[in-house]
């Protein structure tokens, strides 16, 4: 038997498996786009507050957690042919948006919201702080980052590995470390 008609058979029941999961999920209101994959995805709570543009891939485990009251527009919108790896999730409450073309490595964690704290009362009793987070287009995440609440990401910026993003990120900047701060890159090469 040819390789290719082995590794196509080998495919094909992830392939039923992402068409049956994006039925189900359209069936419950999330807006999906043409030619998404999606691997074992999570949509815990409000499938109606996530929408996926074409050609959205989604990895194992990925969470897509949107929660609050029904309203007109998603909390969570991905752009079209971005990939997010596994075990990533969006955590919103107010608004994430992602651009097109972006990666988005293993591990990422992204929210639009934190706990208001005072002294003597316990975070969960506090209301939501929350503030749209927006990543750009063509954004590499690497694997491990944090995007913390109200955080804009601009345009083809690059996140190291592990970094934590606490402000703004310029448009084309690259950044790294715990909190993320603008480095160099390598001559020709961004790392992430």
């Amino acid at each position: 038997m040819p390789d290719a008609l082995i590794n196509r058979l080998l495919r094909a029941p992830v392939g039923l498996r992402s068409r049956v999961r994006i039925a189900a999920l359209r069936a419950c209101g999330m807006q999906i786009g043409r030619r998404c994959r999606l691997v074992r995805v999570s949509v815990p709570t409000n499938p109606w507050d996530v929408r996926l543009h074409d050609g959205v891939a989604l990895d194992e485990r990925v969470v897509l957690l949107a929660f609050g009251p029904r309203r007109g527009s998603p909390r969570i919108e991905i752009g079209a042919r971005t990939y997010v790896n596994r075990h990533t999730m969006f955590d919103a409450s107010l608004s994430i948006t992602v651009g097109a073309d972006v990666m988005i490595g293993p591990f990422c964690y992204v929210t639009d919201h934190d706990h208001d704290t005072a002294p003597g009362v316990a975070p969960g009793a506090l209301p939501l702080v929350e503030v749209e987070t927006i990543i750009g287009d063509r954004v590499w995440l690497g694997a491990g980052v944090t995007v913390m609440k109200g955080v804009r990401i601009g345009d083809d910026a690059v996140v190291g590995a592990g970094a934590v993003v606490t402000r703004d990120v310029a448009p084309g900047a690259r950044v790294a470390g715990v909190p993320a701060r603008a480095v160099m890159p390598s001559a020709g090469r961004a790392h992430a």
